[in-house]
């Protein structure tokens, strides 16, 4: 009884908006997600509207508030409520977010120095790093950028050499240029002691680490401290890096892998155990959009919106079940509509966005990185969404105000509405959370069937009759 209350009194606050059209204060939906990335135990996304939201285990002040308390977030919680950030890159332990003006923010742990304050001591607001970035990665204790000179910069750890300035000190707190002080580079991306560079050219650059060969140069062993070209190719477009293993993908749409391929990681058939210094394709075909590696495995998404993992399966990973590592890409499910990644993840769990802007995820749900609204902390093998609440409390099968209800609720091709008092039903619209208006019916017949199969998932608000108060009706 108490949940129905609260989720009436829920529906109330947002048919109050609705009734306004003003929705001028953000609130968690299930639509309208655009980009998410995701630390050790946490995850993050930014929303359309330029929020950025979180979730998981709030240690080391993520959550952005001020505060260095340790809390469990089992749904996205919003950081602040600045609404022009644009871009967000996540470390293990740390958060990077640029703003529509180029400038870089940063917070949570700093214990290299990867945040640029000058000291190693965390930062629970975010903080800001850098101004006129354009391009900017969060390693898993450094960070990278690209200024829009066109010079590269970077601050943390570097005992690998990871930083590429030409040394191997542990650590720097403030931002260093790369050795050769070039002003022509395009994009910057960062592993866990490696970072990578590409120029406006289209070549691809690499330093750091060399044990397992992830600086793909073909240098045995070791490691680079000055950022070393890979190949002559003049077409790459984005590289994702793990601990052990390295993706890139090509302007072609043709993807490459490198480094140690032990239990699949690197998705090449009958590659067995063994170390890749240079690029390796993975496939031959040229049909690929987007990749990402978390610690040992991987998933890349194909130009007509499959999903695909492959590598060691951390509490569900690669999405095949408990003690399975997948040697070849393999097909998560059958759904064609995926439309983005979390390019590099820092734990065990892996997330991505569909064509409709919903967020799903899957793996290691231990401390709620998933959010996924079963009021659980388990793992899955396959993507679950990520929620605003707990399916408990969305699973009311007749939601209703005084004189209607529908029915079934959630639904996902047909509801019902019965009204209560005999009241003829005049108009039925259905708007999106955002407040737009998607579907009008007009002269209802009682109990009559409606169709909702072309809606897309997420969650909807009816207005009946243009009463004041209004329904929550959930498309499953």
């Amino acid at each position: 009884m108490l949940k129905i209350t609260l989720l009436l009194n829920r529906i109330i606050l947002i048919s109050v908006l609705l009734y306004g059209f003003n929705l001028s204060a953000q609130q968690c939906s299930l639509t309208g997600w655009e980009k998410i990335s995701q630390g050790e135990q946490f995850s993050v996304a930014l929303k359309q509207d330029g929020t950025i939201w979180v979730w998981g285990r709030n240690l080391n002040g993520i959550l952005g508030n001020g505060s260095g308390t340790i809390t469990l977030l089992e749904h996205p919680t919003q950081v602040g409520t600045d609404s022009d950030w644009v871009d967000i890159s996540v470390g293990r332990w740390f958060i990077l977010a640029k703003k529509s003006n180029n400038d870089l923010y940063g917070w949570g742990k700093n214990a290299y120095g990867q945040l640029a304050t000058g000291d190693r001591v965390a930062q629970y607001l975010p903080y800001l790093m850098a101004n006129n970035v354009s391009s900017f990665s969060a390693g898993y204790h450094h960070s990278m950028i690209v200024k829009t000179d066109g010079t590269m910069w970077g601050t943390g750890y570097n005992d690998w050499g990871g930083l590429g300035v030409g040394t191997s000190l542990g650590y720097y707190t403030t931002w260093q240029q790369e050795s050769s002080l070039a002003t022509d580079w395009s994009k910057t991306s960062s592993g866990y002691y490696n970072s990578f560079g590409i120029k406006s050219n289209g070549t691809l650059w690499s330093c750091g680490t060399n044990v397992e060969g992830q600086t793909g140069t073909g240098a045995t062993g070791g490691e680079s401290d000055d950022f070393v070209q890979i190949g002559t190719d003049t077409d790459w477009d984005e590289v994702s890096c793990g601990v052990y293993h390295v993706l890139g993908i090509k302007t072609t749409g043709k993807i490459f892998g490198w480094g140690y391929s032990g239990h699949g990681r690197l998705g090449i058939v009958g590659a067995g155990a063994q170390y890749f210094r240079t690029p390796q394709p993975i496939e031959a075909s040229s049909n690929f959009t987007h990749i990402a590696t978390s610690w040992d495995g991987s998933a890349i998404i194909k130009d007509n919106g499959t999903l695909y993992v492959f590598g060691i399966n951390h509490g569900g990973t690669t999405g095949v079940g408990a003690n399975t590592n997948n040697l070849a890409p393999q097909q998560l499910g059958t759904d064609t509509d995926w439309d983005n990644l979390a390019l590099r993840v820092g734990g065990y769990h892996f997330g991505a966005i569909k064509n409709n802007t919903t967020m799903w995820s899957w793996g290691t749900d231990n401390l709620y990185q998933l959010g996924n609204g079963d009021g659980t902390q388990t793992n899955s093998s396959l993507p679950t969404q990520t929620t605003c609440v707990d399916d408990e409390e969305l699973s009311v099968e007749n939601v209703s105000i005084d004189q209607f209800g529908i029915y079934p609720n959630p639904s996902m091709d047909y509801i019902y509405i019965k009204s209560r008092e005999s009241e003829s039903i005049k108009e039925l619209k259905i708007f999106s959370i955002q407040g737009v208006l998607v579907k009008t019916f007009s002269n209802l017949n009682d109990n009559q069937l409606i169709n909702i199969s072309d809606l897309s998932t997420g969650m909807y608000i009816l207005k009946i009759n243009d009463k004041s108060n209004a329904i929550k009706l959930i498309k499953k």
